[in-house]
Parts: C-alpha cells; structure tokens; sequence
C-alpha cells in the first residue's frame, strides 16, 4: 500500500508537503501541489480520510438519533437536517435507537471519540443528566424539550398544540375526550400526556382510563384503538391522537363499523401529514422540516463559536376539515 513517502519521493518534494496537500493546507506553491497530486494518482493512492480527519481533529459529519427512520415524522425531520448540512458541506449520520437507551449510548459514544462533529437528537429518552455528560465531549442540539441546561433546544410548542385540539373539540360542543400518544416516554410524548390532563382538569372533561392509549405510531395500530373504543361502554364523543396515521386507521375501522365520523366520533390528529389531506383529517400542523433545518443550523453555529439561544420554540396551526 502506499504511502507519503513514497509520494514525497516520487513527487521530490518533502513529507510535510504531502501532508500540507493531504489537509487542503492553503499554503503550498501550487507547482509542488499538482506534482503531489500528479504523484497520488500515479502511484493509484487512496487518502485515509479516518486518519485525516483525526490529525484536523474534525470529520465534517453531523449525527442524528431518532427512534425509528422510517416514522413520517422523524424522516421529514431528517430530510430538514439533511438540506441544511448539505448547504454547509456536512455529511448527515442517521442512527436509529429503537427507544433503546443502550443503542442511544452507543451513539452517544460516537460524539465522544470524535468519529461525528456534533450531535442532534431527534428524539430520545436517555435522562438529562446523560445529556449532560456527554455534552462535555462536543456540541449538542436537541429536538423536544429536555431538563439539560447544557444542551441547546429546538422544540415545537406541544402544549400549545394539545390546547388547540382541545380548544377546537369543546368549540364543537365535546366534553368526553379520548388521547393517544406515541412514545410517553420522550420529551414529545412528557409535554402531550402532560398537557392534556392538565386542561382535562381545567376544564372538567369527562373522563375514563380506557380511552387513554400510548406507543401508537401506525394506521394498524389505529385501527386496533377503534376495535376497542367502538367496543366499550362508555366511549369518548372525540380522540386527540398524536399522529395523523394513527388517526387514519382509527377513522378507517370506525366507518367500517358504521359510526360517523365527527357525529358520533370526532378525530383530530397530528403532522398535517398528506394522509391527513386525504382523508380530510383536522390536525395540528407542525413545522417538521424547520424544526429539522433550525436544528442543522443551531449545530453549525456552536461548532463556529458563534451564540445561541438555548431554548428555541416553534409555533403550530390549527387544521380545520371535516373530522371533527
């Protein structure tokens, strides 16, 4: 295998050149340039880019950790991330956890050995004191609410999204109101449970157990939901669901049941997902792909020093159609 020295040689000029050429350094005579790339592509060498980025002690790759790649969510978040660090020549790496916090650790890591530039966590449910650990090895972003004071946060306003939903139901005249959520456990699904049973106490909506369900991400797992709600007494007039695909399999199974939908069943979702267009869904628009990009952006400035706030919000819309 080749290596510098004999590029050095076959180029006549010294090592420290070759490395100059090897590191883009902008302070090497362009003659002795090209004879050094002259020299690589006759000896057919190939850099060791690992070994490159080790001695500029940067990789120009970002990570981002999300549970599942393929959620509409988290792949719309990613595509936002990804034109961002396109647009600052970063390469993107996708990890995904699995909600498992050894999977999430085991990436962590990568930010700890400097095999990633800096990190942006999509969604994760590591508790904030490991956040801050590991912020101690490079630069953090994070994309839901989190209790680290180390950690810059990009976030949507759910709580004000859960008001709007329940806001909209009472409006049309709803007091028993059902809630589905994806998973409780991340800073999402903390901020939603929480919300919602803070206004169902505000304002005194009826209530029961069995109207409550979580780790609900799919149209199959929404058809399931309608299967039990359609099947017990009493059921909720409306469902806030955290997921507009969830909510598409709950409408889905509910027609087929022959229940109107909002008369006898109202569903309000989440995303603005196009299903949601489609099935005229009334839903709670959230700026994913911003939240992606703003993310992307947050990480590129703290890796050039620059300032930044470190809590960020961004606001959602009410989506009126007719299933509700």
């Amino acid at each position: 295998m080749t290596n510098i020295t004999e590029i050095a040689k076959k180029a006549n000029v010294s090592r420290t050149t070759v490395s100059r050429v090897l590191n883009n350094h902008p302070y090497v005579k362009p003659e002795k340039r090209d004879a050094v790339l002259k020299a690589m592509k006759e000896l057919n060498y190939v850099p060791n880019f690992n070994a490159i980025n080790l001695s500029r002690g940067k990789t120009n790759v970002f990570g981002v950790i999300v549970p599942k790649i393929n959620h509409p969510f988290f792949s719309k978040l990613i595509a936002g991330i990804g034109e961002e660090c396109n647009k600052h020549n970063y390469s993107l790496l996708v990890h995904q956890s699995n909600n498992d916090p050894e999977q999430e650790m085991e990436f962590f890591n990568r930010l700890k050995y400097k095999l990633i530039d800096g990190l942006i966590l999509g969604s994760c449910i590591s508790p904030h004191h490991v956040l801050d650990e590991i912020s101690e090895f490079g630069n953090i972003v994070s994309c839901e609410a989190s209790a680290s004071k180390q950690v810059a946060h990009i976030f949507i306003n759910h709580e004000s999204g859960i008001k709007m939903a329940i806001d909209h139901l009472r409006n049309q005249g709803h007091q028993s109101i059902g809630l589905c959520i994806g998973n409780p456990k991340s800073g999402v699904g903390i901020s939603r449970k929480k919300s919602f049973f803070h206004f169902r106490n505000e304002y005194g909506l009826k209530w029961s157990d069995n109207w409550y369900f979580e780790e609900q991400y799919t149209i199959e797992n929404g058809i399931e939901i309608a299967k039990l709600l359609l099947n017990k007494s009493p059921r909720p007039a409306a469902m806030v669901v955290g997921s507009d695909y969830v909510a598409a399999g709950i409408i889905y199974e509910a027609k087929r049941q022959g229940i109107r939908i909002p008369e006898e069943l109202a569903v309000i979702g989440f995303d603005n997902q196009p299903i949601s267009k489609v099935i005229e869904l009334s839903t709670i628009h959230q700026p994913i792909k911003e939240l992606g990009q703003t993310a992307a952006n947050l990480l590129y400035n703290l890796m050039n020093n620059k300032d930044v706030p470190n809590i960020n919000k961004l606001n959602l819309k009410l989506i009126k159609r007719k299933s509700t």
